[in-house]
C-alpha cells in the first residue's frame, strides 16, 4: 500500500485562508508574533549580555527597588523558586544585592548595585527602540484598542484558572 497522499495537500495553507475560522488564524499569527517578538528581544538584550529573565529582574528593580522575593515573583508572574534562582544569578554577576529587611529577619530586601544599574540603563533604551520600531507600525488609535484588547484578553486568562 504506498502513499496516495496528494503532495499538493502536504502544503501549508495560507493563514488567510485558513477554512477554520478567524479564532485559529488569529491563534496562529499571536504565537508567530510572540515568537518572533520575544526572538529580536532576546537578541536585543544577548548584546548587553543579558537574558530575558534576568532584564525582567533588573527593569523591575529599577522602577522601584527595596521590595522582597515574593514581591518581586509576583511582579513576574514567576513561582518563588524560580525568583530564587533568577535572584542567585543576578547576585552572582553582581547586578543585584540582598539586604535583610531591619523589621523581619526573614525577609531580604533586593537592591540594584551600581553594576545593575548601569546594565540596565544601558540597555533599557535599546528595548524601548526595538519595541517603538515594531509597535510603531501602529497609529495611537490602534495602539489604544490593541491595549484595551489584550488587557480584556490578560484578564480572561486570569479567570480560567
Amino acid at each position: 500500500m504506498g502513499d496516495t497522499t496528494d503532495s499538493k495537500s502536504l502544503e501549508l495553507r495560507v493563514i488567510n485562508d485558513d477554512p477554520r475560522g478567524p479564532l485559529v488564524q488569529l491563534v496562529v499569527a499571536w504565537l508567530r508574533f510572540q515568537n518572533r517578538f520575544e526572538r529580536r528581544t532576546s537578541e536585543t538584550l544577548a548584546k548587553h549580555g543579558l537574558t530575558r529573565s534576568q532584564f525582567d529582574v533588573l527593569a523591575t528593580l529599577w522602577h522601584g527597588d527595596g521590595i522582597h522575593q515574593q514581591e518581586l515573583a509576583q511582579r513576574l508572574l514567576v513561582t518563588k523558586g524560580n525568583v530564587v534562582g533568577l535572584v542567585d544569578r543576578v547576585s552572582a554577576a553582581g547586578w543585584v544585592e540582598r539586604r535583610p529587611d531591619p523589621d523581619d529577619r526573614r525577609v531580604h530586601r533586593l537592591y540594584l548595585t551600581e553594576k545593575g544599574r548601569e546594565i540596565v540603563a544601558k540597555a533599557f533604551p535599546d528595548i524601548v527602540g526595538l519595541n517603538q520600531k515594531i509597535f510603531g507600525t501602529l497609529n495611537e488609535a490602534e495602539l489604544k484598542t490593541l491595549n484595551t484588547l489584550v488587557n480584556r484578553l490578560e484578564d480572561a486568562c486570569q479567570k480560567s484558572k
